[in-house]
């Protein structure tokens, strides 16, 4: 992957990512210029059962710059209603590659304790919780890249609906920065 070309992509990633977090809820106006949105849906399976809690991020294969981002959460039935920039249901005609994500994380026990009220001993117990938990991937490391994935839907108009399976769950460290 070029440098540019992951520049484009973490931008859409991360602008993606921000939009999903914190779209407020409410009937905002269409922002100016966003093309009509079409109805879609994906089904995320996992060794054919419904992934529960996976991030799915769409990226625009005939238009990496687009702003009009697009992605959403499984729901305990694998089903994730796509929305674009967070809060507007529906997805822009096009054809895009499909990123599918899911993260856990290993409580650490010293998390279970109370936190204390001493201010140095309060950092020390944060410090120690950093330490302690770990971040696991939970799919196939393939789909969490547009670069890697073989995932894709074109959305054509009317009703889309696309189901993948992302094969068998995983067990990978996700290395944190600083760690």
């Amino acid at each position: 992957m070029q440098i540019s070309s992951l520049k484009k992509y973490l931008l859409v990633v991360v602008t993606g990512s921000f939009f999903l977090m914190f779209a407020s809820c409410g009937n905002e106006p269409i922002p100016k210029g966003m093309p009509k949105l079409y109805p879609a849906r994906i089904i995320v399976l996992q060794e054919g059962k419904p992934l529960n809690g996976a991030t799915i991020i769409l990226v625009n294969i005939e238009n990496l710059q687009t702003p009009w981002t697009v992605g959403g959460l499984t729901d305990g039935n694998g089903i994730c209603k796509l929305k674009t920039l967070g809060k507007f249901n529906g997805v822009p005609i096009g054809k895009y590659k499909v990123t599918v994500e899911k993260n856990v994380i290993q409580e650490s026990e010293t998390s279970k304790l109370p936190i204390p009220t001493d201010p140095q001993a309060r950092e020390e117990y944060y410090a120690k919780i950093r330490t302690e938990e770990k971040f696991y991937d939970r799919v196939n490391l393939k789909y969490k890249s547009p670069t890697t994935t073989d995932l894709e839907i074109e959305i054509v108009g009317s009703k889309n609906e696309k189901t993948f399976d992302v094969g068998k769950e995983i067990k990978q460290k996700v290395i944190l920065i600083g760690q």
